[in-house]
């Protein structure tokens, strides 16, 4: 969808326009502070309205040169606006990184994450209805003890203990074999 028309949209007050461009511009740059900014949602939707609120004002008051590259000044702005805030919001106390504290991409751990939940779903799909409800129960109350889930599923603390065991070894052996995949 082309943006350049938005500037005059914004001179001209037609909100029924504005309202759609924005619309449309909006989700857009979220995720783009998202994926190349590794911002979260919450910070990303922040940076974005803070970037459209300077973007109006600074074509009402005519002070946006090139209206024909509004896109490129919205995505500028709202990484400017996302890298501020990491700066308040973070200190930095060395000036280099300490060796050995060096973090993996963003983006590749994100997408770690996700193979890894893939697999630890389909794990979970291939065990039985009985074993799938008992380790739900662990993954939803994940700091109970074994006499509360023996309670919950009226079974003996030790017959609690030797499921939960059982079923993370299943779980582990699956999962180890499909990481090997």
């Amino acid at each position: 969808m082309e943006f350049s028309n938005l500037a005059e949209a914004i001179a001209t007050n037609n909100k029924p326009e504005v309202s759609k461009l924005i619309n449309n511009l909006r989700p857009r740059l979220i995720r783009f502070l998202c994926v190349h900014m590794n911002a979260e949602e919450h910070d990303a939707e922040d940076c974005v309205q803070q970037a459209f609120l300077k973007g109006i004002e600074a074509i009402k008051e005519e002070n946006l040169r090139q209206t024909d590259q509004i896109l490129s000044f919205f995505l500028t702005s709202c990484r400017n606006n996302y890298l501020n805030l990491q700066k308040k919001n973070h200190t930095q106390p060395f000036k280099k990184t300490p060796p050995g504290f060096g973090h993996q991409p963003y983006q590749l751990q994100k997408l770690l994450d996700k193979e890894q939940k893939q697999h630890l779903e389909e794990c979970l799909q291939q065990l039985s209805e009985r074993y799938r409800e008992f380790i739900d129960y662990w993954f939803s109350f994940p700091d109970s003890d074994a006499t509360a889930a023996a309670t919950h599923f009226e079974i003996s603390v030790s017959n609690a203990w030797t499921r939960k065991h059982r079923i993370i070894k299943k779980l582990s052996k699956c999962y180890q074999k499909k990481i090997k995949n």
